[in-house]
């Protein structure tokens, strides 16, 4: 039977063992990963350069104007849950990026690539390899930019690279971190992590589950929609085997769930529907829900500019979960009032803030 391979967040191609081996050769300073990536050039061209030092050719890059803009950079914290996903890491929308150079030169996102933007990944803080992007899709006045893959192939420490050499999923399970690079400046960073799961049916068709866990799992959001109306987005994914014990090759699961909205400790607002809704979670992803709210004393839904100053609670219900999750937060002043990591005036980090932009307005899972 030929092995299946089922990714959650990210689909993991194997290595081979020689490579595996190879890898965990790897050590921390500079010389001994030059080394090693000489022997891993004479066992595997495919991963030669991959761990040539710490950042190998993306150590250069373009002199930015980073007066540009009075806010620094940042990435979209919904576009790195989205983004990090399927084994390639890309399509995160990068905010406040200079367009020009330090002397006034325009950024040419065809011709600077090589040193424009870029991805460091580390595995375990060990430096494993880098990816290039293009910066050709801008938007929202020059304040925003997709980390988009190239369309055609480019040269990575000596070796031709496209879309197909982009997984980071041969480094196997650890704790991931992706530095964002913008020119010669590292200006952002997130963290999650990668897990592999082991089917013990030896008639099962799936062996191996691999399950990203992080941010999914301790954030949800409210979202300011263009109808006017208050979202309330969360993430749901299933980690089993084989969910229909009827039928091996239906992945997918229905997961009923229901969410409330207490106001200073009363309920206020539910979702809507006569009873709990029902999402359908695919294996190996995790998968974006959203929902509007009814008020529970009179009609209608909630609009994001009706809210009114005072303490709320979400309470999300989820089948199979022992106890509701839940989340905070607070309005002032008629508006919601941003947890630190997203308040830039309160950040202390740039290079791990929330950027929630004027529409995302994250919250805390309450342990």
């Amino acid at each position: 039977m030929k092995k299946q391979v089922v990714l959650i967040g990210l689909s993991l191609l194997s290595l081979t063992n020689a490579n595996a081996q190879l890898l965990g050769k790897l050590k921390s300073n500079k010389d001994k990963a030059e080394n090693v990536a000489e022997t891993a050039s004479s066992a595997n061209k495919a991963i030669k350069g991959a761990k040539k030092n710490a950042g190998g050719s993306a150590a250069g890059g373009l002199k930015l104007d980073w007066n540009t803009f009075a806010q620094t950079p940042a990435v979209t914290f919904n576009s790195l849950l989205y983004g990090t996903t399927d084994g390639h890491v890309a399509h995160y929308t990068a905010t406040f990026v200079p367009l020009k150079t330090a002397n006034g030169k325009a950024v040419n996102p065809i011709a600077d690539q090589s040193e424009f933007l870029k991805i460091k990944v580390y595995k375990d803080n060990q430096y494993m390899n880098y990816f290039e992007y293009e910066g050709d899709q801008v938007f929202d006045d020059g304040k925003k930019i997709k980390f988009n893959p190239p369309k055609s192939r480019y040269k990575r420490d000596g070796e031709w690279v496209g879309w197909g050499e982009s997984f980071i999923t041969d480094w196997g399970p650890g704790n991931y971190r992706l530095d964002f690079y913008a020119g010669d400046k590292m200006f952002y960073a997130f963290d999650f992590e990668l897990h592999k799961l082991t089917n013990d049916d030896p008639y099962g068709a799936i062996k191996e589950l691999w399950v990203t866990r992080g941010p999914w799992n301790n954030f949800a959001y409210m979202n300011y929609a263009d109808t006017g109306n208050l979202l309330f987005g969360f993430y749901l994914t299933h980690e089993e085997f084989k969910p229909d014990p009827a039928n091996a090759r239906k992945t997918t699961k229905s997961v009923k769930w229901s969410a409330k909205i207490f106001k200073d400790n009363k309920l206020f607002a539910q979702n809507y529907g006569n009873g709990p809704s029902t999402a359908q979670v695919e294996q190996a992803k995790w998968n974006e829900v959203q929902c509007a709210f009814k008020l529970v004393d009179k009609p209608g839904e909630i609009k994001f500019a009706s809210l009114t100053d005072g303490a709320y609670r979400v309470e999300l219900s989820v089948d199979g979960e022992a106890k509701p999750r839940k989340y905070n937060f607070n309005v002032k002043d008629r508006k919601i009032v941003q947890i630190p990591e997203q308040d830039r005036a309160k950040n202390t980090d740039p290079t791990r803030l929330i950027e929630g932009w004027n529409d995302y307005f994250w919250m805390k899972l309450e342990k």
